[in-house]
Parts: structure tokens; sequence; C-alpha cells
């Protein structure tokens, strides 16, 4: 599947609703809260990214989205069949790449833990 990369971050507004339905909250910390709720019509998990304006300008918003979806395709988290809701806080402009693999790692159902952040 060539195209994964572009699929896991693309949601249809029936997908999202969907989502936040069936969503159970795995992990809250200072940086994001993190949902998840499991797949049941395709063979790969789905990220969506959420942050407010009040987390800073739009080039600080895009770029933690960037962090997280790249986490989520090189780590190969999709694989894991869940589909992720991150929220963002204004905290996670802080946070260093490393924190937010091991957040989002911990976070996936089915995933071994990893020492805490």
């Amino acid at each position: 599947m060539p195209s994964i990369s572009r699929k896991i971050g693309t949601f249809t507004k029936k997908e999202i609703a969907e989502l936040f339905k069936n969503a159970k909250r795995m992990r809250r910390s200072p940086y994001v809260d993190i949902l998840c709720a499991p797949v049941t019509d395709r063979d790969f998990g789905k990220i969506l990214v959420i942050t407010s304006k009040k987390v800073g300008k739009a080039h600080k918003r895009n770029l933690i989205k960037r962090r997280l979806r790249s986490i989520f395709y090189e780590e190969k988290l999709y694989k894991h069949l869940y589909d992720c809701i991150i929220i963002i806080k204004k905290e996670a402009l802080t946070c260093k790449f490393d924190q937010l693999k091991l957040i989002l790692q911990e976070s996936i159902p089915g995933r071994k833990q990893y020492a805490g952040v």
C-alpha cells in the first residue's frame, strides 16, 4: 500500500463522528490527551490531531501536527488497528520530539509499555 502515509491522516465527517462516539481516553498528560477506538472497516489505523488556536500561531500548530503524524507513520502505529484522536495542549510546544514519541507509543493499545515520561 504505497499511499498509506496520505491515508492515515484523512477522515470524512462521518468517520470523525463515529470515532468520537467509540473512542476511550488512553492517556492524559500535560502535553496531549489521547483517545483511541478500534478500527472496524479498514486494515490500518488513522490519526486525528486537534489543535486549538489557543495553542499558538499556525506554524507552531502545524509543527506539532507534522511531528505526531510522522511518529505515527514511522513507528508503524497504524498497524495496531486503532484510530487515535490527539488533542494538543499549549504545553506541547515545549515538548521534545522524543517525549512525544514515548507518549504516543505508550498510549496505543497493544503496544509494549516503555519507561515513562
